[in-house]
Order: C-alpha cells, then structure tokens, then sequence
C-alpha cells in the first residue's frame, strides 16, 4: 500500500522532470524536481533480499544491542541494552564529522545515524538517472529499477572510507567488487 502511494508520487514527479530536461528549462527547477525524487526513492520499501548489513556493522550492533538492527534507521535512537562494560566509541554528529570518541554504557542512547550509515549501494542519483531514461514511463517500469535497489548498513567509518558514489554502478556485484571489497567492506550472510 505505501508503495503503491510512493510509485503515484515518482511517476507524477518524474513526468515533471522529464518535461524539464525536454523543454530546458530553469536549472534550479530541475535541481528541487531531482531533490523532491530522491527523497520519495528513499521511502520505497526494498525487498528483504536486497538489504545487506557490513559484517562490521552487524558485530558493533550485537555488542550494543540484542533489538534487530533492522528495524533502526536513521533517526531512530539506540539503546545500549547488551554492551557488558563501558567502552568507547566513535559517534559522527554531521556528514563532514571525523567523529568523536565517546564512552558508551550499559542503557545508554544514541542516535543510529551517529554510528550507522545506510548505503545505498547503487546509488539514488543513477537510479534518477535510469529512470529519466525509461522509453515507457509507467508504474511497472518505476517498479522495476526500485525492486533493483540495495541497501546496506555499514559502520560510520566504513561508509567514511569507501568514499562517495561517483565510482558506482547500476549494478550491484560490481559495486561490492569495485567499491566494498577495496575498502575491506564484506557483507554479513
């Protein structure tokens, strides 16, 4: 149902920013049209499958927590109802931070984005790009590059050394073999 909602809004956006690019018109009216998608792309549900967390990620979670890593986002705060002792930890508080080192304790909070990043594999501006593309403009053909997206959950300073996307693909084994495993990344099964 919510996708279902989040498909009309793309597809009416997207017609837009279609009808912008053809027409060439206003830069800065193209710019808040390509915004506006990508934070509608960003509230589609990716299947199950298609969401991936670092092995890094997902041993600094168990150590933290015993909630599922998987219902946490970016706002969402974390409780440390599983760390044994006190210890330190990088918490990030903004996208240029280099960190600051922080003691966490038993039943302490933090927010996840202040540890835990979700990578979209594939990156949100070449699946704009994709779309744009598309001959056939329609719900199904939408549909199908969003089933294709992959997140993952990495560690702060795992997402801080892969760098940003302009190295990525729309394809998903290579971004893990061009980007992921250069860094040392490798995902939790």
């Amino acid at each position: 149902m919510k996708n279902d909602a989040i498909l009309d809004s793309i597809l009416s956006l997207l017609q837009a920013y279609r009808n912008l690019i053809i027409s060439n018109q206003n830069k800065k009216d193209l710019e808040g049209l390509r915004y506006l998608l990508g934070q509608i792309i960003r509230q589609y549900d990716i299947p199950k499958d298609n969401c991936h967390i670092s092995k890094a990620a997902y041993a600094r979670w168990t150590e933290l927590s015993v909630d599922k890593i998987e219902n946490f986002h970016y706002r969402d705060v974390v409780i440390c109802n599983n760390l044994k002792v006190a210890k330190e930890y990088l918490l990030f508080k903004g996208a240029n931070s280099k960190g600051d080192k922080t003691e966490l304790t038993k039943n302490r909070t933090f927010v996840f984005r202040q540890m835990f990043h979700e990578d979209h594999v594939i990156p949100v501006s070449l699946i704009i790009k994709e779309m744009a593309n598309l001959s056939v403009v329609d719900k199904s053909s939408i549909q199908m590059i969003l089933e294709g997206m992959h997140i993952c959950i990495l560690l702060k300073e795992e997402d801080r050394n892969i760098g940003r996307t302009r190295n990525r693909s729309l394809n998903f084994e290579e971004n893990l073999n061009n980007v992921y495993s250069p860094s040392g990344i490798e995902l939790y099964t």
